[in-house]
């Protein structure tokens, strides 16, 4: 498969919303010293269109680098290993710290205090991976992970309350199985 193929795949990875913030986030990205893609040329850009207008900008490595870029900015980190992959250029997360770095006291009111950020910026595919670490730790069951057709933000609410509810244990379990997966998100949100 062509690399500009893969990052067509990639790209159709993100939903419409996280497209127009990728969209945003990429009128204002220069790279290498070449200016960003005028937003003229954006404002109408499908997927496809997009990756032809990155790979024109850019070239194919550095659209890469600059498509791990945005990733990065939408807390798709998951799509951002992906891109390392093809050889995109991408600064190494920060250690996730032990689970005990946050006092066990803090970690319900920490959770707590990051609750609506983190419903709203955490990515469906990192949510799941959260539900099947809590699972397999024993902070959930079976019938607590069956959370029906609600949506990706709602489903976060319920795990994050849930999880909280379980006390302080189960909340740094909860904040340490973010930090592994999602290093960055975690990172802005000041859990680390």
């Amino acid at each position: 498969m062509a690399d500009e193929e893969k990052l067509a795949d990639i790209l159709d990875e993100i939903s419409d919303e996280e497209f127009t913030t990728f969209k945003w986030h990429l009128k204002k990205e220069t790279w290498n010293g070449i200016d960003p893609i005028k937003p003229t040329k954006l404002q109408r850009a499908e997927r496809l269109d997009l990756v032809d207008l990155m790979v024109q900008k850019y070239q194919l490595g550095g659209a890469a680098t600059v498509m791990a870029n945005m990733m990065k900015k939408i807390s798709r980190n998951d799509l951002v290993k992906m891109l390392s992959d093809m050889g995109a250029v991408v600064e190494a997360p920060a250690p996730a710290p032990a689970a005990s770095s946050a006092s066990p006291a803090d970690s319900v009111s920490k959770l707590t205090s990051v609750r609506s950020q983190l419903v709203a910026k955490i990515s469906a595919p990192v949510l799941q991976q959260l539900l099947d670490t809590m699972l397999e730790k024993r902070i959930l069951n079976d019938s607590e992970m069956e959370l029906g057709n609600l949506n990706k933000s709602d489903r976060a609410r319920q795990v994050v309350d849930m999880v909280r509810n379980k006390g302080s244990k189960a909340s740094s379990a909860l904040i340490a199985a973010l930090c592994e997966v999602d290093p960055c998100l975690a990172e802005e949100l000041k859990l680390q």
